[in-house]
């Protein structure tokens, strides 16, 4: 990872292109290059209740991360996500449906609901997302019924 992309979480307000670069280089990165006290402001920043969606997006990834590390930490960050703001979630995950799979996983290990269909109908009835976005809920949900149920 470029050190100097970590100089990011010391900015007071940095530009959303640079935090989404700062957030596609995560992915990428040697984790076990990162040190400490940039381990502990990295996941500050993950469970900052003021990300932007297309950050959101970009943090559904890092479960599935080259190095494969902190799985377990991104997993407990993404389903407080959808703990946290539902319609949030669903905006972000349309932003990158490809992690679907990945995330119905993370769910069911995290126990996060119990009904899939009461959860797409309590978001449905919200009226907050875009006919794509309920449709990329209710792929989601039909994903967690298929794989939850088998």
């Amino acid at each position: 990872m470029d050190k100097n992309i970590l100089e990011i979480l010391d900015k007071s307000n940095p530009p959303l292109a640079d935090r989404l670069k700062f957030l596609e280089e995560l992915y990428w990165a040697n984790w076990e290059e990162i040190g400490s006290d940039n381990l502990e402001k990295i996941f500050g920043y993950l469970t900052s209740r003021s990300l932007e969606v297309e950050e959101m997006a970009k943090v559904l990834s890092l479960y599935n991360n080259v190095a494969g590390a902190y799985t377990d930490k991104f997993a407990n960050i993404i389903g407080n996500y959808y703990r946290e703001d539902k319609i949030k979630f669903f905006k972000a995950l349309n932003l990158n449906k490809d992690e679907a799979i990945y995330l119905v996983y993370i769910f069911k290990m995290l126990k996060i609901f119990e009904d899939g269909d009461k959860e797409y109908e309590e978001v449905k009835n919200l009226n907050k997302l875009t006919d794509e976005e309920l449709d990329t809920a209710n792929m989601f949900f039909t994903m967690y019924r298929t794989i939850c149920h088998t």
